[in-house]
C-alpha cells in the first residue's frame, strides 16, 4: 500500500481536468478556491482551478500538487479515487 503523504504531485492531463469539472458540479470555482483556502489553509485561486479543469496552452501546469487535489476532493465531499478512476486509495 502506498502512503498518500509521500506523493508530491500528479502528472496532470485533460481527462483529469474533465473529471474534476464533473465532480465540482454547480459549485463555482471561486467558492471552491475560497473553501480550500479557508478550511485547509492552502491558498489556491479560481484561475488555478480553471487551469486544472482546462489544462491547455503553454502556461498550463503539467503537474498538480497531490495535497491540493486531496483538499479539493475533501472540500467537495468526494473521494480522491473518483478523480483517477482507480481502486480505493487509503490513508493509514
Amino acid at each position: 500500500m502506498l502512503e498518500l503523504d509521500v506523493i508530491a504531485s500528479i502528472n496532470w492531463n485533460s481527462t483529469y481536468g474533465e473529471r474534476l469539472r464533473e465532480m465540482r458540479g454547480k459549485v463555482s470555482m471561486q467558492a471552491l478556491a475560497d473553501e480550500v483556502t479557508e478550511k485547509f489553509g492552502y491558498r489556491v485561486t479560481k484561475q488555478y482551478i480553471q487551469m486544472m479543469e482546462k489544462p491547455f496552452g503553454e502556461r498550463a501546469s503539467k503537474t498538480v500538487p497531490f495535497l491540493l487535489l486531496r483538499y479539493i476532493c475533501a472540500a467537495l465531499g468526494r473521494d480522491i479515487q473518483e478523480l483517477f478512476d482507480s481502486p480505493k486509495i487509503t490513508k493509514k
